[in-house]
């Protein structure tokens, strides 16, 4: 059997289509890949009703999708087995279409009519039950359980069946793990709240659990890029240090293949490079997402493991990367070098607040500077004397008139002033400036807790810290 598939795979693809309401029109061939549906070929049907798809080397097994006219398509599962025929009456889809030649095909059509015909009619006796007052429930419930179980027991046996194959990969991970009821331990004093971690855990652990990531075929169905999307955009909470770790288990588990690797490493660049990209400025808002891009240079890009990255992406990674490599959400920000006005050096860390810092990185020439140093003075002026916050403005030119001259002319002199005249503290090198003004939070530890914040947020950052002016 295993020697025969083998031959089939060799001798490509051929795909007949019969139709007579479809002569002299075009029919298109295209296939899931993450969630986009890619032609592959098309062709014009003859006035005989009949048109092959054809081709010498096998197609990519997953989910197709035959485009018919009208708005019509046809959903093709394409196995090992790749020569069959399709034949069709557009005027009485999908009842009216006939798979012949490749088993598996067919009866993963014959699966999806059933699927969606018991669909439709759980769906009537829902209606129907909502409708009739006196409607029995247990005999509903009984009756929705009946028609599921039909479903259920089809799946389990093409399965079984095609254990290893295509639609065995397709049925698998179609389905979403359920957790059983959770139970509280006895005494517990806020058994709501602990309920909904442990379904949160669950469903973090287990809800792309029946997917294998390592199997490229899994790639090419409809739904994976929506339950990647799904489980990163919604069922994980929206914090970098929740997302970003299982990010990487994804990835990772897609190791073993190298085209399943290639694929969800580049999936998970894209979505850690989006916050970066106009129109998507909505993720700035899970803040220290761009960690992920660094965790993905050093793990997978810049040391080779990537070995679809041409120079060209990896020296855009990287540069990408560096910028924000000293100074991620959630580290340490590096204790360098500042000086005040004379030129006296001192540290970072000597000029910090108890509570926490800010920290703006600024330009005197900068139109956005010149509008938003002045807010970020006022709201300082309700804690110059307060050891517990700290507004430091580091002017990133060297030229001390024009440093000055800024300070008197918007009013800036209440703020903690200070330059690097001297190049040493290697700031372009430790925080991202490549904005101005960029303004960093760092809590009570030094660590960066936030960033590229707009000088409005400062008070809200002081009314989450709890520090209020006296």
């Amino acid at each position: 059997m295993m020697a025969l598939a083998s031959c089939t795979a060799k001798q490509g693809y051929y795909i007949k289509i019969s139709s007579n309401d479809l002569k002299g029109d075009t029919v298109t061939l295209a296939h899931y890949k993450m969630g986009a549906l890619i032609n592959n070929d098309s062709i014009i049907v003859d006035q005989n009703g009949n048109g092959v798809f054809k081709g010498s080397e096998p197609l990519k097994e997953g989910n197709y999708v035959l485009y018919l006219k009208d708005g019509n398509y046809v959903d093709v599962l394409m196995g090992k087995d790749q020569r069959f025929s399709v034949t069709l009456d557009t005027l009485n889809m999908p009842a009216n279409v006939k798979f012949r030649g490749a088993k598996e095909t067919e009866d993963f059509f014959e699966y999806t009519l059933l699927f969606f015909k018991n669909k439709k009619e759980i769906e009537k006796i829902v209606s129907d039950a909502q409708a009739n007052p006196n409607a029995d429930i247990e005999a509903v419930r009984k009756e929705i359980e009946a028609k599921q179980n039909i479903v259920v027991s089809k799946k389990e046996e093409l399965v079984k069946k095609y254990e290893g194959e295509m639609l065995s990969v397709f049925l698998n991970g179609y389905d979403i793990p359920q957790p059983d009821e959770m139970t509280v331990p006895d005494g517990c004093s806020n058994p709501d709240s602990v309920r909904a971690s442990m379904y949160y855990a669950f469903f973090r652990d287990n809800y792309l659990a029946n997917i294998d990531f390592a199997d490229e075929r899994s790639y090419y169905t409809p739904y994976v890029r929506q339950r990647i999307d799904t489980y990163l955009n919604k069922v994980l909470v929206q914090q970098y240090d929740s997302i970003i770790p299982q990010a990487i288990k994804l990835v990772e588990r897609s190791t073993p293949n190298d085209s399943a690797f290639k694929i969800m490493a580049s999936y998970m660049l894209k979505y850690a490079t989006n916050y970066d990209l106009p129109g998507f400025l909505d993720m700035r808002h899970i803040m220290g997402i761009d960690n992920l891009i660094v965790e993905l240079a050093d793990r997978y890009y810049l040391n080779g493991k990537a070995f679809w990255a041409d120079s060209t992406q990896l020296a855009s990674l990287k540069k990408k990367a560096d910028k924000i490599r000293y100074c991620q959400i959630g580290k340490p920000a590096v204790n360098i070098p500042i000086a005040n006005i004379t030129g006296e050096y001192d540290s970072l860390y000597n000029k910090c607040g108890t509570v926490f810092t800010v920290l703006v990185f600024y330009e005197p020439d900068c139109g956005h500077c010149q509008k938003r140093l002045p807010v970020i003075a006022d709201f300082y002026k309700q804690y110059e004397n307060d050891e517990r916050v700290n507004v430091i403005a580091f002017c990133m030119k060297d030229t001390k008139n024009e440093w000055i001259d800024f300070i008197k002319t918007y009013n800036t002199g209440n703020l903690i002033n200070v330059w690097d005249p001297e190049r040493k503290s290697n700031y372009w090198t430790n925080f991202d400036t490549s904005e101005t003004p960029m303004i960093y939070i760092l809590d009570s530890e030094k660590r960066i807790e936030a960033k590229n914040l707009e000088p409005e947020q400062l008070y809200g950052v002081a009314s989450y810290k709890k520090v209020k002016s006296e």
